[in-house]
């Protein structure tokens, strides 16, 4: 008789709670792999321009910014970006989100 291995439950790459938020699993390559397709759309969405600062930058530079921070270890955090049919968080070049840090909006 062989000793069962235990099995694996396999990680899903979007996790979506019951109040509707969206968490990519970045921990999966399918997640990131959805995560950085999020980072495209939102960007092609503004035409390429941050949604803080309003300057062009490459898609290389960008990064993803939530609208409604992450806080608290990330139990906040949602990935969807669109929300109620209009959209929801966007693309920001690295300085601008790290300047904005988890506050709620736009930097003004």
């Amino acid at each position: 008789m062989t000793p069962r291995t235990p099995l694996r439950r396999k990680r899903e790459p979007v996790k979506v709670f019951p109040d509707g938020r969206e968490v990519c699993n970045i921990g999966t390559a399918e997640g990131r792999r959805i995560y950085q397709g999020r980072i495209d759309d939102m960007w092609n969405r503004k035409h390429g321009l941050c949604r803080i600062c309003c300057s062009p930058m490459g898609l290389f530079q960008a990064t993803f910014d939530h609208e409604d921070g992450r806080g608290m270890n990330g139990s906040h955090r949602d990935d969807r970006i669109v929300k109620d049919g209009k959209p929801y968080n966007g693309a920001v070049h690295l300085k601008c989100n790290l300047e904005k840090g988890s506050r709620r909006g736009y930097v003004d």
